[in-house]
C-alpha cells in the first residue's frame, strides 16, 4: 500500500487534493478559568511551538483538567500569531472510530467532500509520515 501511495505523489494523479482554507482557522470554545493550570498551559504551549517537538501526549485520570487544558490552549492560538493555518478539536472517546476522527480532520483542512477510503489511507499516511 505505501508503494501504491508512493506511486500516486510520485506522478501526482489527484483528483482533488485540497479545497479553499477553511474560514476560521481556531473555533474559541466557551472555557472555565483554569485553577493551579497556569504552568502547564505554559509548559504546554513552548512544546507547541518548539518546532524540535512532533507529538504532544496529555493524560490522567477523569476529572484533573485534560479538557480544560487542552481549551485554553485552543483559544490561546485565537490570540497568539502563530505558523499554524488550522486548529482542529477532535473528540477522541475511549470508543474511538479512526473513519470518524479522520472525517472530521479531513472535512476541516478541506482535503475531501466524502471521505472515502482511499483518500483516508492517504490523510493518514500523511499524518504519520508526513
Amino acid at each position: 500500500m505505501l508503494q501504491e501511495i508512493n506511486d500516486h505523489v510520485s506522478k501526482g494523479a489527484f483528483k482533488k487534493v485540497a479545497e479553499s482554507k477553511p474560514s476560521a482557522s481556531v473555533v474559541v470554545r466557551p472555557e472555565e478559568q483554569p485553577i493551579g493550570l497556569e504552568s502547564t498551559i505554559e509548559k504546554v504551549w513552548s512544546c507547541i511551538v518548539d518546532k524540535d517537538v512532533g507529538i504532544i501526549g496529555l493524560y490522567g485520570l477523569g476529572g484533573v483538567g485534560k479538557t480544560t487544558l487542552l481549551t485554553q490552549i485552543n483559544n490561546k492560538f485565537s490570540t497568539t500569531p502563530d505558523n499554524f493555518d488550522a486548529v482542529i478539536w477532535a473528540l477522541v472517546s475511549k470508543d474511538y472510530n479512526v473513519a470518524k476522527i479522520q472525517d472530521k480532520i479531513g472535512g476541516n483542512i478541506g482535503f475531501w467532500d466524502t471521505g472515502s477510503c482511499e483518500t483516508r489511507d492517504l490523510l493518514y499516511y500523511w499524518m504519520i509520515y508526513g
